[in-house]
């Protein structure tokens, strides 16, 4: 395939830069799709009220030109931009949203996860004014809005019955506009020229080209076919392209999180002194070092450090095998084997792949290894869904597993994984009247400084529980020629098609 592809591609087009990757959307309708590579390529087709600052994690406003808010937080009016068009000159009103998240609703598929917790009810009052009545008081919700599930669909599209996931035909307000979806193998995007919400894309055509594994695309990029490596390549074809002359590698820490989930409704992990011991033991360096070689980062607070105001390291870097080995003593355990802690932490390789299986097996060596007090068992062999019910019911008692927040911000960490509205931490017996108060409380504000300080008492408190424990924060990356420019990886699974172009 390698000597195929040195033998037939044509040179690299200055107007034209490709980008490889594994995953690949399964749709792109935005009231159906719900995964990031489908909403990166879908916010290059559309604009929304809000769109995220390239290089930050802020958001402005796009199709909007002002947003009041409630007292109570719950009523968002956003007054819309004049004469907003779809690419094809039809108009974008107020009741354009409407009828788009109606919508979305009304399929109830996946993407309605995004709107329908959040919004009790959207109106358009004049044909500018969209009003928005929300569940509770939600501290991202200009970041919601910028999501594709709330952005406005073509009047053809919002009256469809049923999703179109397949669609080449989408009418969208973005800087691209779509030309061909081949499912599974390549997205071409071209420059809009009706583009009036920002400076217009660098280059006029953007391929996206699917490659079944990280080999694949490795090799796909050191032949030059593709311009771009993007958020695919495993740390080990990483690491054999990094050196090469001519590439650069994009890195930075996202904002996906593992955590060791401690249930407290089954043995062992019920009794606090060995969440405690284990919270002792738990040491996340050397995994992430040897496995990842500094593509993973080991992380001692809840939430990431992009986060200044709400991050609390307060998490040991472990292992300490003299405070754990006193805690378990307390707690009646010892080193002689019929006395010992036992206890089994399950992973699905299938949901995370072989290099996190073997960053658990790296960890699980140096926390325990120094200690007789402890004899463990990793099970990976999950399939995933198995993995994920077991985690939302409560079954499970040590589990390490990932959280992506859909926005980046704190609340979107800790009340899906703490407050008792929902299943997990609920059914895990860790939930606290205490905590959720605190959540709510943050929630209300819109100082982020102190919201922050609410999410540290938060952290401090589950601590205080040893309740749960961060582990590692991922990363992200591309694999960029040196001829490209423009490549902005943001923390949040982003690239800026808009932005690349060729030197």
């Amino acid at each position: 395939r390698q000597m195929l592809a040195l033998g037939a591609m044509p040179a690299p087009s200055a107007e034209t830069i490709t980008v490889g990757m594994t995953d690949f959307p399964s749709s792109l309708d935005p009231a159906d799709a719900f995964d990031f590579n489908a909403w990166e390529v879908l916010s290059h087709l559309y604009v929304g009220l809000t769109r995220q600052v390239a290089g930050t994690l802020d958001y402005e406003l796009a199709l909007a030109e002002d947003v009041s808010v409630s007292a109570d937080r719950l009523t968002y009016t956003f007054t819309l931009r004049d004469g907003l068009a779809f690419s094809d000159g039809t108009p974008i009103t107020a009741q354009t949203f409407v009828d788009s998240l109606a919508r979305v609703l009304r399929l109830n598929g996946d993407a309605a996860q995004a709107v329908a917790p959040y919004v009790a009810d959207v109106d358009a009052p004049d044909a500018r004014t969209l009003v928005f009545t929300l569940t509770r008081p939600v501290p991202y919700f200009l970041a919601l809005v910028a999501l594709p599930p709330y952005f406005p669909q073509h009047p053809d599209l919002a009256a469809e019955p049923l999703a179109h996931p397949f669609a080449d035909d989408l009418i969208g307000n973005g800087p691209y506009t779509l030309e061909t979806f081949d499912v599974g193998e390549q997205i071409v995007l071209r420059a809009n020229p009706t583009y009036a919400l920002g400076e217009p894309p660098l280059s006029e055509t953007v391929v996206l080209r699917h490659y079944a594994r990280s080999q694949d695309l490795r090799d796909a990029l050191l032949a030059h076919e593709v311009d771009v490596a993007w958020r695919a390549l495993l740390t080990e074809h990483l690491l054999q392209v990094q050196g090469t002359d001519g590439l650069r590698v994009y890195d930075t820490s996202g904002t996906r999180v593992f955590y060791l989930y401690l249930g407290q409704n089954h043995e062992p992990t019920d009794d606090p002194l060995v969440r405690e011991a284990l919270t002792a033991l738990t040491a996340r360096r050397e995994a992430a070092e040897a496995v990842f070689q500094g593509y993973l980062s080991p992380l001692t607070s809840l939430v990431p450090p992009q986060f200044a105001d709400a991050y609390a390291p307060l998490w040991p870097e472990g292992p300490d095998v003299e405070r754990a080995e006193l805690v378990l003593r307390a707690g009646g355990y010892r080193e002689r084997v019929t006395s010992r802690l036992r206890i089994q932490i399950n992973m699905s390789q299938y949901l995370y792949g072989v290099p996190y299986t073997s960053a658990l097996l790296r960890m699980a060596r140096a926390s325990f290894s120094d200690t007789d007090y402890v004899s463990y068992n990793l099970l990976t062999d999950i399939e995933t869904r198995a993995f994920l019910e077991a985690l939302r019911s409560g079954t499970a008692s040590l589990a390490v597993y990932a959280w992506t927040p859909l926005v980046p911000h704190p609340d979107a960490y800790l009340r899906p994984l703490l407050h008792s509205d929902y299943d997990m931490p609920r059914n895990s017996g860790y939930a606290s009247p205490e905590i959720d108060a605190l959540l709510d409380q943050a929630a209300a504000l819109d100082d982020t400084a102190a919201q922050g300080a609410l999410y540290r008492q938060v952290a401090e408190q589950v601590y205080a529980d040893f309740a749960l424990i961060p582990l590692w924060q991922d990363h992200v990356q591309a694999v960029a020629w040196d001829d490209i420019a423009g490549v902005q990886v943001e923390p949040n699974y982003f690239l800026h098609y808009d932005r690349l172009r060729r030197r």
